[in-house]
């Protein structure tokens, strides 16, 4: 697989996108979204999604420039709409409102709706955690579409993957940073499973038929398969119950829709909400507290087969490092379906810095 600086990989999708006429500011968000994906580990929600994104703005479902309007504001309860914009313009733009009304309230909410796909949750649960003195919490679920994972016990598609994100400042140089699906995979993965031509896990998947498979083909098959919810076959009740309390709160909150049959439009319904830590207590005080649990959490002697005990976020600020002084690789197939669409653009390919 080649690899590529990620300035490079930057700068890529900044063209891709301004060739289709994306705005210069929101061409760098999105691709700088898209590639910190990818350096943090989330490649199935990095640069693999450039034609995608590409493809959403010619077909006219993506509205480069569209602002973020304010629908009903309450002060701390905010309803907007991003004017099916890019997901990640609206997404910042919604979690950067969040934090500029937590200066004035303890507790905030932002609903958000007419959003486009944004990706990786956790960079704006990152981006509210790193002001230092705030905790926020985001999920997302198909704004009424996406239909990808079957409910606990069934066997078509009924929900999304409808993840949730939460991030957590500390005194570390990374953040507390949970961001997971309510589903046993994700479709970013799935996608990578089919390019790399690899099986997907054992009891992540079923067939058009509600079979178990490791086939990533039988997902996408006629009749299509289905992701089973979180903790599938055991505890698969708790991932189907998280994902239908995702669903209301993202969607039913902002007006976007729970998920349904006939949906008008697919994208992100989101629902944040963000806690300023200083309502509740000192903050150097909560600090040393996270602080002190971290470590507890890591003096656990790590179980045969595991080298240390990591908390969520610390994985990915590793790779983030590794990945930034190395390169990132970018499989084969997505990259010829790159190349393909930067010679129909014109817009020039970055040479590779070595190749794997």
């Amino acid at each position: 697989m080649p690899r590529f600086r990620a300035q490079d990989l930057k700068r890529l999708g900044r063209d891709l996108f301004a060739t289709v006429g994306v705005p210069p500011s929101e061409a760098d968000l999105v691709s700088g979204h898209m590639v910190d994906s990818g350096l943090l580990g989330h490649d199935s929600h990095s640069v693999l999604r450039f034609p995608q994104y590409t493809e959403m703005v010619r077909k006219g479902q993506v509205k480069p420039g569209a602002e973020l309007e304010i629908l009903h504001d309450r002060g701390g309860v905010v309803q907007v709409s991003g004017g099916w914009n890019f997901g990640p313009v609206t997404a910042t733009r919604a979690a950067e409102l969040a934090i500029e009304r937590a200066r004035s309230h303890a507790i905030v909410a932002v609903t958000v709706r007419d959003c486009n796909h944004v990706a990786r949750l956790g960079r704006f649960v990152d981006l509210i955690a790193r002001q230092g003195n705030l905790i926020g919490v985001l999920c997302a679920n198909g704004h009424g579409s996406d239909l990808a994972v079957a409910p606990y016990g069934g066997r078509e598609r009924r929900l999304p993957t409808n993840p949730l994100a939460v991030g957590i400042p500390t005194r570390r140089s990374w953040p507390i940073v949970l961001d997971m699906t309510t589903s046993m995979t994700s479709g970013g993965a799935l996608r990578d499973y089919r390019n790399r031509g690899s099986a997907v896990p054992e009891g992540c998947i079923i067939d058009g038929h509600g079979r178990l498979t490791t086939d990533v083909e039988d997902y996408y098959g006629d009749p299509p398969g289905a992701m089973l919810p979180l903790g599938f076959p055991t505890v698969g009740h708790k991932g189907f119950g998280l994902a239908l309390v995702v669903d209301i709160l993202a969607g039913a909150l902002s007006g976007g829709g729970c998920s349904q049959a006939d949906p008008p439009q697919t994208g992100n319904a989101l629902f944040f909400t963000v806690y300023d830590i200083a309502a509740f207590r000192g903050l150097d005080g909560f600090l040393g507290e996270v602080d002190d649990f971290i470590d507890w959490l890591k003096s656990c002697p790590p179980m045969e087969g595991f080298g240390e005990v990591m908390l969520p976020g610390e994985n990915s600020h590793r790779i983030h490092e590794a990945r930034r002084r190395e390169g990132m690789e970018v499989d084969d197939t997505a990259w010829g379906q790159i190349a393909a669409l930067a010679g129909e653009l014109g817009v020039n390919l970055p040479d590779p810095v070595e190749s794997a």
